[in-house]
């Protein structure tokens, strides 16, 4: 079986490429052949991993600045390289572009993967319903509330977000080594965020929050973007510069949540993040937009709050108190896995969807 992972966001830091790639690194170790597409230039670490699991990479030109150029160039390469399915990943029914080109090119199964509840371009999500329903034949979501939301009353499967849970368990030792390279003394509370700098993420929500909080308290914001800037600028104007952390982005994601002691996701929007996976995995309590779907909930360690109450947010913060991090590590893995989060789970299911919908699509 030949397949195609379209990504339609940056390959890159962000949720939509950690399934990607998750998914081509365990559909590549079932020796089937993988291709991952994208339209941006990847990050030689990057390339450098995909090679080294023996995963193919094909860049074309920006799929925002010139869709049409990058439509045409997606259909000629889909008519050249026969691929047996074309997996869009996305947010909305702009996947509708590369549905049709691999319509027009002819390749039997092209499924949407939904990965959020709303999108940013309604308007455009309209008028690309149309050619949305007439190109795809295959449904695919990260939980209920995103295919609820992107295909309405279709039928479709949930592929659940799942990580290495091995990976991502609390490890006491990488808590004090990170602790001690950001300076974070034994009785400071440390709330950690990880996500692209953007308006979904809304990491200025934070910087409120934190001005409100004692001074034992500090916050890390790991990852990168085009709102960073203007984050920081407000850290700099509250004068919180020696309690805010900018990382950029990281390689050693769990040993970062190790040294947490609250994760924090005041989202405006959101699917099923994988970083809400990953931090419960790493046995940590998540204080969450209430505008994040309910499903995130699984281990029920996670409290979801109004982003118009700030006072909320703030007692929240400092009404929880110190856990047992080790013991409700190992009990969210336990949990994770038995509810199919984890990514061998996610390979098995995608390779059975993959063969039986082969099997049944004219």
């Amino acid at each position: 079986m030949k397949i195609l992972l379209i990504n339609t966001v940056p390959l890159a830091s962000n949720g939509i490429s950690t399934f990607i790639i998750n998914s081509a690194i365990g559909l590549s170790s079932k020796n089937i052949d993988v291709t991952i597409a994208t339209s941006n230039l990847v990050d030689n670490k990057l390339k450098q991993k995909l090679y080294k699991n023996n995963i193919k990479l094909v860049e074309f030109k920006s799929r925002n600045k010139n869709p049409f150029e990058y439509f045409r160039d997606l259909e000629s390469y889909l008519k050249n390289n026969r691929f047996d399915v074309v997996h869009v990943n996305g947010n909305s029914t702009t996947m509708a572009i590369e549905l049709f080109a691999a319509k027009l090119a002819k390749v039997k199964l092209r499924i949407a993967h939904s990965h959020n509840t709303t999108t940013e371009y309604p308007t455009i999500n309209k008028i690309l319903n149309p050619l949305f329903k007439y190109s795809i034949n295959g449904r695919l979501a990260c939980n209920d509330a995103a295919g609820r939301w992107l295909y309405k009353s279709n039928d479709f499967v949930v592929i659940r977000n799942g990580i290495d849970l091995d990976k991502y368990k609390y490890s006491y030792k990488n808590r004090l080594k990170i602790r001690k390279q950001l300076g974070i003394d034994e009785n400071e509370i440390l709330l950690g965020h990880i996500g692209v700098f953007n308006f979904q993420k809304n990491q200025s929500f934070l910087i409120k929050l934190l001005n409100k909080l004692p001074q034992n308290y500090k916050l890390i914001l790991i990852g990168d973007g085009a709102d960073k800037e203007s984050v920081e600028e407000k850290v700099k104007k509250n004068n919180l510069t020696n309690r805010v952390i900018f990382t950029g982005n990281v390689d050693n994601i769990p040993a970062y949540l190790s040294a947490m002691d609250l994760f924090l996701l005041p989202s405006r929007f959101e699917g099923q993040p994988f970083v809400l996976i990953e931090a419960t995995a790493s046995g940590l309590k998540n204080i969450v937009s209430d505008k994040v779907s309910k499903e995130t909930n699984i281990c029920d360690n996670t409290t979801y709050l109004n982003l118009e109450k700030l006072s909320d947010w703030k007692n929240k913060v400092m009404d929880s108190q110190s856990y047992d991090r080790n013991q409700l590590s190992n009990q969210n893995s336990m949990i994770l896995k038995s509810k199919e989060y984890d990514i061998s789970s996610n390979v098995s299911k995608l390779i059975e969807f993959y063969n039986k919908k082969c099997e049944t699509v004219k």
